[in-house]
This record gives C-alpha cells, structure tokens and sequence, in this order.
C-alpha cells in the first residue's frame, strides 16, 4: 500500500474528518477516511507522529485489592460505560503530570506513585491516529464529584469479585475490560511492575 495524499474534509472544535488516498498493490486507488483531534494535518509524516495525546490513569490501591473505574456517560454512544479516569494531554504537560491532574478533577483523588507509564498506544486504529499514554499508579485519597456540569462521572472503588461482576454484565471500553480482566482473573503484582518499570520509562515520548 502506498501513500499519495491526505485531504482535510472538514474541521470541528475539536476534531477534524481527514480523506486518505492509497495506491494498492494492483494500482487501484482506495480511499479511507479517519477523524483526528490534530486540526493541520497535512501529510505521511504528520499522519505517523507517534505522541500522546490523551492520557488514561489506571489507579490502583496499595493493597492492590482495588482498582479505581469511573461509570460516565458517553455522549458518542448515548449511555453509560465503565472506564478509566482520562484527558487530554495539555501542551507543557508529560503524561504523568497531566495523569495527576486528571485524576484530581474527575474523582477527587491524589496520584501518589507511580508504578509505570506506558509508551503511547494507539486508541481506534480503524478510526484515527489519536493515542494514549498509560499511567498505572497508586493513588488515595476521598472520591469527589466531578465539579464539571459537561461530564457526568461517578469513581468507585471495585474488588475484584465486584470486577469480575462488571465484566460479565456490563459495558466497558476495550482498554478498561482487558486491564480488568487480568487484574481480576490473573496474577498483576503491581511490586513486580514497579521493579520492571524500567523497560517503559518516559524517553522521548514524555
């Protein structure tokens, strides 16, 4: 498959419809179409920045008998979904510090260490080339309400019999269930993350 061009479609407050154009292996010319939260983008290169552009905090109590989840309503799908607490990356901000802060205002709670962040993966492949930047940390504190009118959260703190409830019976995005699903079912030492930690440190993506 090779690349010819990109085309912006149509530009939103906060994200953008893209036209893709590819020559196939046969000659044929396939379009494909992806939205983008990046407003200019204007070729290949652009198209394979590899940055983090949102952020996903995945809390975790010192016992690592709980895992934090949020229950909020999702406009794009019009009803309600487990997930982790996440935002947007800001501008002067590394992952972990926008991490921090996320967390802070969606649930009330403080990151109090970090076990790892993980280099940037790639959210809705089929979709578009926005990615995020996880960040598994132990984290405290009381849960707040959201302070946010245009966001409807509610942070709990689930055991594990209480996850393996959620995942049989209720919606979750992908990222959520997967990590829950080892959580839960599996054997995730957080002491052992920390001590292999190194291997996935910040680097050059922050």
């Amino acid at each position: 498959m090779e690349f010819r061009k990109l085309t912006k479609v149509d530009g939103g407050a906060h994200i953008c419809r893209y036209d893709l154009e590819y020559e196939t292996q046969d000659h044929r010319v396939k379009k494909y179409e992806i939205v983008s939260r990046d407003q200019g983008l204007r070729g290949l290169e652009d198209l394979q920045r590899w940055h983090s552009t949102t952020v996903v905090i995945i809390g975790i109590s010192e016992d690592n008998d709980r895992i934090l989840l949020n229950r909020e309503y999702r406009m794009a799908l019009g009803d309600w979904v487990y997930n982790f607490p996440s935002g947007l990356v800001d501008e002067d901000e590394t992952p972990t510090e926008a991490a921090a802060r996320e967390l802070k205002e969606e649930t009330g709670l403080t990151l109090e260490r970090r076990i790892v962040r993980l280099r940037s993966s790639y959210n809705a492949v089929g979709l578009t080339n926005e990615s995020s930047s996880c960040v598994l940390a132990v984290v405290s504190g009381e849960i707040q309400e959201s302070d946010s009118s245009f966001e409807e959260i509610e942070a709990h703190w689930y055991t594990k019999s209480e996850v393996k409830d959620l995942l049989k019976y209720h919606k979750m995005s992908a990222r959520a269930q997967l990590f829950c699903f080892g959580w839960a079912y599996g054997d995730l030492s957080i002491n052992k993350l920390a001590e292999e930690s190194d291997e996935y440190g910040d680097g050059h993506l922050r």
